[in-house]
């Protein structure tokens, strides 16, 4: 199956690059993937083909400045993660919801992408969450050998090299990809509270406690960037919802290693991506048959 590349409006009117998997005939509902930070939608094309296969429409997306919606010089992106939430992410949503007839509408987010979820002003739109390796960004969280580097990173690597570029350029300082300049700094605000986004962004505690979706959230003991508390802390602001949460470690099936991306290698498509799965058939039990075309 050929994903469909197509232009997606941003509700500001900015023009973003999408893909949409379409399954051949029983559709369940449908599924946006939400990119990590500097992750192009590309790295999760292999997950999206199998959701596609199970039943589930599936979107992946470029927030402005990353990969396919880079537009011009990073340096040009004034776009911070607010937009990326209430323009660029939201209108994903909005876009798939109308489209599914009114099958349910799940996100699977990865890292960023999960922990922004609940703050979509559409998140009435979303019937469940699904998180991989989403957690707290704060220093207090991080895996001790990225705690000792940080404060260099946020007080004085950052700032120089934003400065200097006019964006964040993680691929050159081997630390993530390139990122634009107000997304990483409102980003480095979250990293430097202690709860990070939870106090670190207005409204946000009381966005999770609000949130009446489902969520099922895998968190992997190998995680080279976050710690399990920082998981839990998120985790736990879903207070008045489902929550079906696991710490997971590499051994309990047969792998050496998965950490912060190595659920979406194609290579854990039988031993990993089934737990999505099963979870999402319970939520969606009902099918609508579509015909090939």
């Amino acid at each position: 199956m050929t994903p469909t590349c197509f232009s997606l409006t941003a509700l500001d009117g900015q023009n973003l690059t999408a893909y949409c998997h379409e399954p051949v005939q029983h559709l369940r509902g449908g599924v946006v993937i939400a990119s990590a930070m500097a992750v192009p939608q590309s790295f999760y094309t292999d997950f999206a083909a199998f959701l596609a296969r199970q039943g589930y429409r599936t979107w992946t997306f470029d927030y402005r400045g990353i990969g396919e919606s880079l537009q011009g010089s990073m340096r040009a992106c004034t776009a911070d993660i607010s937009v990326w939430i209430t323009q660029d992410f939201e209108a994903m949503v909005q876009h798939a919801s109308d489209s599914l007839d009114g099958l349910p509408l799940y996100v699977l987010g990865h890292s960023l992408g999960g922990q922004t979820t609940p703050l979509l002003p559409s998140s009435k739109r979303v019937k469940g969450l699904i998180n991989i390796a989403v957690g707290s960004g704060s220093i207090r969280h991080n895996h001790p050998r990225i705690r000792r580097s940080a404060p260099l990173l946020w007080y004085v690597l950052a700032p120089s090299a934003c400065s200097l570029f006019g964006y964040f350029p993680g691929a050159r300082l081997g630390v993530l990809g390139d990122i634009p300049k107000r997304v990483f700094f409102q980003w480095r605000r979250w990293c430097l509270t202690p709860e990070y986004l939870l106090t670190g962004e207005p409204g946000a505690r009381e966005a999770y406690a609000q949130a009446r979706f489902p969520v099922l959230g895998l968190t992997f003991s190998d995680d080279e960037l976050l710690m399990e508390a920082g998981s839990r802390l998120l985790h736990d602001a879903y207070t008045g919802t489902e929550l079906d949460y696991r710490v997971l470690s590499p051994q309990q099936f047969g792998l050496n290693r998965v950490g912060h991306f190595g659920f979406f290698k194609a290579s854990h498509e039988k031993v990993l991506w089934p737990m999505v799965i099963e979870w999402l058939h319970k939520q969606s039990p009902q099918t609508r048959y579509v015909p090939t075309q």
